[in-house]
């Protein structure tokens, strides 16, 4: 592999599910146009271009007697579909799935229609040209009115079917809260892979946000607290609210930033993308 090099790691690799019974040790290398596995006996490349799918967590049947936590990678290779399996328990690894949905989908042309729904109300927004761009957490679309999806304010996603400029195209549908409300947007992308990798990507990382909530216990001043700051509560507003005095919250507040579900920043607490989806979690318990 020549210049510009993304990643570069060794671990426990299957190249290609179909040539390789068993894991073997392999060097694991990137750039911005292709991946190369590295082992004792083989060189295995593929293009970024070639990938259709991409998936992090258990390994398939069959495999998991090998691997505990691994990146599956679908790609073409001489017009045969072939899986290569990357062993994940490292957050280098972690890194390297990142920086593989961003350069199978990162500068892709889409139409987005945002938003398409309020609710259960159609719109009459029309669709328009934007460059897709995974950032943390976040699906962004960059034009003349940029938008960003967070992750863990989505519910649903689905594949439709809509008629664009007279056209029926395949489109991703995603249901999401936006400044309170819950909307869908419609992103339609030209290449059946790259939406079935955008899919991929925002079930991979909603997952891995459930995962992350799932080993937080809250209690219930603790939910009030973060359902307040996402309804527009101010931490001056808190007490009155919550009916404690101003060292109480305090106190919930550090306990919630050391949970990872709030973050300080230059307004005040703001709530972590975890936090975000706590809310999705909690707020039809809470009644403020």
């Amino acid at each position: 592999m020549t210049d510009g090099v993304v990643a570069d790691f060794t671990t426990d690799v299957i190249p290609d599910t179909g040539r390789y019974d068993e894991p073997v040790r392999g060097r694991v290398l990137m750039n911005r146009k292709q991946v190369v596995i590295v082992t004792a006996d083989d060189r295995t490349t593929f293009a970024i271009d070639d990938v259709f799918d991409l998936a992090y967590g258990s390994a398939p049947d069959g495999m998991r007697r090998f691997f505990e936590d691994t990146v599956t990678v679908a790609y073409e290779s001489v017009g045969q579909k072939r899986v290569a399996l990357i062993e994940g328990a490292d957050d280098v690894v972690e890194r390297f799935m990142d920086l593989l949905f961003k350069g199978v989908l990162n500068g892709t042309t889409v139409t987005v229609k945002h938003p398409a729904r309020i609710g259960g109300r159609v719109t009459d927004e029309s669709f328009r040209r934007a460059s897709l761009y995974i950032a943390p957490t976040e699906v962004r679309f960059k034009s003349e009115n940029p938008l960003a999806i967070t992750v863990s304010s989505v519910s649903h996603f689905e594949r439709v079917e809509r008629e664009v400029r007279g056209t029926s195209r395949p489109l991703l549908s995603v249901r999401h809260v936006d400044a309170g409300d819950t909307v869908t947007t419609e992103v339609g992308l030209t290449s059946d892979r790259k939406m079935n990798v955008l899919g991929r990507y925002l079930r991979t990382e909603y997952s891995q946000l459930k995962e992350e909530l799932a080993d937080v216990s809250l209690s219930e001043e603790e939910i009030e607290v973060l359902v307040g700051l996402y309804s527009g509560a101010t931490e001056g507003n808190l007490a009155g609210m919550l009916g404690v005095d101003a060292s109480r919250v305090t106190y919930l507040l550090n306990s919630l930033v050391e949970k990872g579900l709030l973050e300080e920043s230059s307004g005040g607490m703001a709530l972590s993308a975890t936090g975000t989806l706590a809310v999705g979690e909690h707020i039809e318990d809470v009644n403020l």
